[in-house]
Parts: C-alpha cells; structure tokens; sequence
C-alpha cells in the first residue's frame, strides 16, 4: 500500500515538474516574441524623440552658419576650403553625432518645386506647356488639369470644358469637395483628379514636385539644386540627354560636394542659369534617421565627431528609425521671433 502511494506521488511531481517546465518554455517563447516586437516599436518611438532633438541643433547650426557667412553663393562654395561643415540650402548629405547617435541629413531651399497655388497655377501650368510646343498630350493634360483646378477653387458649380465639379466629386465619395476658395495647403492638391499623374509623390510620398502653399512661402524660380526633369526642361530647355547629364552631375555633387560648373559642359551650365541659386531664407530639411550599418573605422569616427573607435562599435547596428521632414523660415543666432517656430511643414515618414 504504501509503495503504491509512494508511486502515485512521484507521478504528480513529475507531472508538476513538467507543467512548470511548460510554462517556463512558454514564458520563454513570449519573452523572444516580445523582443521582435516591443523592441521594435520601442526603437521607432525613440526615432521622434531623436529627430526632434537633431531638427533643433540643425535649426541653429543654419543660424550660426549664417552668421559666420552672411553672404552665401550656392553652388560656388568649395566644402574643402574649411575646416569645419557648411550648412547652406543646397542638398549636400551631412552627418552629425547626436548623443551616440550618427545621423544623416540635407537642407533645400522652401522655394522648390512648381508653383500651383491659387494664383500662380495658371502661369505655371502654361510655362510646362510651353516647354514642348510639339507634345499635343502635353497641352492636352495641361488644359484639363488647368480646368479642373479653376472648378476647384471657383465659388460656383458651373462646370468647365474638360472639368471636375461637385457632382463628380460626389460620385467618387469625394463630398464635401471641391474647396470653392483658394487652396491653403499643398497636399489638397492630391484630391484634385490629374494632378498626381503629373506630378507624383517622390519616394518619401511627398509631393516635392509641388512647392509649398502658404502667405510665408517664398515665390519666384525654383531652386537648381532640387530640380527634377520636368522643371530641368521647363525651365532650361534641356535635351533628354542633357538632362540626363544634370540629374547625375546634381547626385555627385550632394553625395561627393564637387561643384557643378567643373563637372558640366559650359553650355550646360550656362542653360541652368535659369533656375535659382540664391537663398530664400526659409528651409527644408530632411533628417534620414538613424545609419543601419556603423564601419568600425578611425575615418568614420572622425567623420562623426566621436573621440574614438571603441566608442563607434559600441553603437547597434541595425535600428529601425522614421524619417522627418521639416520646413521652416531661417532666423539668427538670437532664435525665431517671440521665441516661436512657425513651421510650414512637419511631416513623418
């Protein structure tokens, strides 16, 4: 009697051992799980904490910048004559060490991209046009986008030639649209039937095809170093194959800083006068986030700004990170009036 007890004691420990050992592997596996998520999402978290921080230092490493330099010639600036990085609205890559972290970023000119806002639309829309006077679905998209935005921002429902009223935009459960008043931000424009297809989002899903729309947006030529081929041929009567030569000269001089006019044909350049290469004074920039893949060199210490190489491979390597987009009017050293920014653009992506 007793071994028979004996036996079924030892079989509920055994069972006892197994089940906490169950729950163990079962804890363990929620445990592993966990890291692939929460990890993840704890990463992306602290990515808006980090590119808030850099957008205020970026702010006033331009102020400063300015200060030093109040003269600032675009294009014509050799990186290589200072001792120290130049911020200027020109798209060069630049790196920084914020607090460990190496980041990525480019600063444009606000005074970018087509001018479609309610009182320039037209203007523009017949320049693109009158770029290519032999491309009949050119002037044909131009007229009926021409149309569709004039129906957009008109105060009546009187349907135009070739355009977009309220009752197509109610058959595409589009309602309460069109707006009958004049366009207040640029990404409105996306609702407008044809716009996109001429002027698509860029690989970020923004449209920086489409300059800013707001009272503090700067107006007049669009700025040559953030020209895609459209503008390139509207404004500079660029040959397929030059333009070609311009967008590739554009990326070498971003990523290696050699300036355009000793990379193009002196008759290239002369075409790309056109466009703008002063300042506006008001900025995009563009944080790409935390670098995935860290070398375990001097050289990227240096670059970086950190005392030493240890320091560089104690960083992880892989980290998932947003980007962000920021656009804003330049202030000096002293900081913005009445210590506010008033951003025209704040975008993640």
């Amino acid at each position: 009697m007793k071994q028979s007890e004996s036996g079924s004691a030892l079989v509920v420990v055994l069972c006892l051992i197994f089940m906490a050992s169950m729950l163990a592997m079962a804890v363990l596996a929620m445990s592993k799980y966990n890291t692939f998520t929460i990890q993840a999402h704890l990463d992306l978290q602290r990515s808006f904490y980090v590119n808030e921080g850099v957008a205020n230092r970026i702010q006033y490493l331009i102020a400063a910048d300015r200060s030093l330099f109040p003269m600032v010639q675009l294009g014509k600036e050799d990186y290589g004559e200072y001792d120290h990085d130049r911020f200027l609205a020109d798209g060069v890559i630049h790196r920084l060490n914020y607090y460990g972290t190496p980041i990525e970023f480019t600063i444009s000119d606000v005074r970018s991209g087509f001018d479609l806002s309610s009182g320039n639309y037209a203007n523009t829309l017949q320049r693109i046009a009158n770029s290519d006077m032999f491309d009949q679905l050119l002037h044909d998209t131009i007229d009926q986008l021409s149309a569709v935005i004039s129906d957009y921002i008109d105060s009546n429902d009187e349907i135009s030639l070739n355009g977009f009223e309220s009752a197509d935009y109610e058959a595409l459960n589009m309602e309460p649209l069109p707006r009958n008043g004049n366009i207040e931000f640029r990404e409105e424009l996306s609702w407008i039937p044809g716009v996109s297809d001429l002027f698509p989002s860029d690989k970020s899903g923004r449209m920086s095809s489409i300059r800013l729309i707001g009272s503090n947006v700067p107006r007049g030529t669009p700025s040559i170093f953030t020209a895609d081929r459209l503008i390139l041929k509207t404004y500079c009567n660029l040959e397929e194959e030059e333009i070609d030569v311009v967008i590739a000269a554009l990326e070498v001089y971003r990523r290696e800083r050699i300036l355009l006019n000793d990379q193009l044909d002196e008759l290239i350049a002369q075409k790309l006068t056109t466009l703008s290469w002063q300042e506006s004074g008001s900025y995009t920039v563009t944080i790409s986030g935390q670098l995935t893949e860290i070398p375990d060199t001097v050289a990227f210490a240096d670059q970086y700004g950190f005392e030493n190489r240890q320091e560089t491979v104690r960083l992880p390597t892989s980290r998932p990170s947003y980007r962000l987009t920021f656009s804003y009017p330049g202030f000096g050293v002293s900081g913005p009036s009445e210590n506010m920014v008033r951003y025209m653009e704040w975008m993640f992506h």
